[in-house]
């Protein structure tokens, strides 16, 4: 149980931080050697997805729903899937940009819960 709210909150944190553009703190979330795939694209390292998170356009947000926590495979990693809906607000007001999904696997515990790869997959 406890796993599962830890990673549940790391997941609403980094929308939460994304969606604020807080960068910094939001790149915080990832471990040092994290892996960060985005559509294809992978960013390797902490100062990697930091500048990677400096192209996300103005005015994001993020919906996460339907979280699946399980344990990982190997010792002191767990898994998550989630759904995700983004959009944003342009000239025509706000609007649905991509359906997804996030692939996480974590390393660490409670508040320590890091992310150690990140992939986000198009629906």
């Amino acid at each position: 149980m406890e796993v599962d709210l830890a990673a549940r909150r790391l997941l609403a944190r980094y929308c939460h931080l994304v969606d604020d553009r807080d960068f910094d703190a939001a790149a915080d979330l990832f471990s040092d050697d994290a892996r960060f795939r985005v559509l294809e694209q992978d960013f390797v390292g902490r100062p990697a997805i930091r500048a990677w998170l400096d192209t996300i356009p103005p005015s994001m947000f993020h919906h996460v729903t339907n979280v699946v926590v399980s344990n990982g495979s190997q010792v002191g990693t767990f898994h998550a899937v989630s759904d995700l809906t983004a959009g944003g607000q342009g000239d025509a007001g706000w609007s649905t940009w991509m359906l997804g999904r996030y692939h996480d696997t974590f390393v660490g515990q409670g508040r320590d819960m890091r992310f150690s790869q990140r992939i986000v997959t198009a629906r």
